[in-house]
């Protein structure tokens, strides 16, 4: 007797062609930016994000005009091949930032609760092939599958972690030159950097909203910016 799975978790990935071309120079600016951190806000086993140290609008940023144009062209192919249609909604990238991991640093479990898609595009990638790099997990938080809730606890030794139905989480290696889409909802940490060469990441926030003349959309989806009006206080 079949088993179907429904309601899958759509993960979008992408090798780019040109990624050799531009390594050097988007590498150059992660750290360049890095350096000119006054301030660090992390603890030494946390991954150095450009989040929270001011460094969240690289998609305006010359340097980036590559990675930018690769961004919106997957992200548009991600939305298209889960139904959405483009005529309807406006793509925004909200923010935007780099992410550098070194030895025994990790990005705890979070999402990104302000918006609608993230991706993640790796410029390095540790070449040691015994030790894991840091690899991103999605957690299973929705648990479909769990027939007693709790059941699958790590305290218990009840299911079997690896089966695919029921599965605590699924990761994804790094891999250079590799783009990956999903939803900004979706829980989602990287493990530790077990390698001694830097790990370099871009993060990108879009945003969905309603076109102008999207009728009947404005109660699911954010009316366009340009006709919202800031209080004057």
């Amino acid at each position: 007797m079949p088993i179907e799975t429904w309601f899958p978790l759509a993960i979008y990935y992408e090798d780019l062609p040109d990624a050799p071309t531009h390594q050097h120079s988007l590498l150059e600016a992660v750290l360049q930016l890095e350096g000119e951190t006054v301030e660090p806000h992390n603890y030494p086993e946390m991954a150095w994000t450009g989040d929270i140290h001011g460094v969240n609008q690289i998609h305006i940023h010359p340097a980036f005009q590559w990675i930018v144009g690769q961004v919106e062209q997957h992200v548009a192919a991600y939305l298209q091949n889960i139904g959405v249609d483009l005529s309807k909604v406006d793509l925004y990238i909200q923010r935007a930032w780099p992410i550098v991991s070194r030895t025994e640093q990790e990005v705890g479990a979070h999402c990104h609760n302000t918006a609608h898609i993230s991706a993640v595009y790796y410029i390095q990638v540790p070449t040691e092939e015994m030790y894991d790099p840091g690899s991103l997990l999605f957690f299973n938080d929705a648990r479909v599958n769990e027939v007693c809730p709790g059941l699958g606890s790590e305290n218990t030794d009840i299911v079997d972690a690896d089966n695919n139905l029921n599965q605590l989480y699924a990761a994804y290696p790094p891999v250079e030159g590799r783009l990956l889409i999903f939803p900004a909802k979706q829980r989602h940490a990287v493990t530790m950097n077990e390698t001694e060469e830097l790990r370099v990441s871009l993060s990108f926030d879009i945003v969905l909203t309603a076109t102008e003349k999207a009728a009947g959309a404005y109660e699911f989806l954010t009316p366009p910016p340009n006709q919202w009006k800031k209080f004057t206080r």
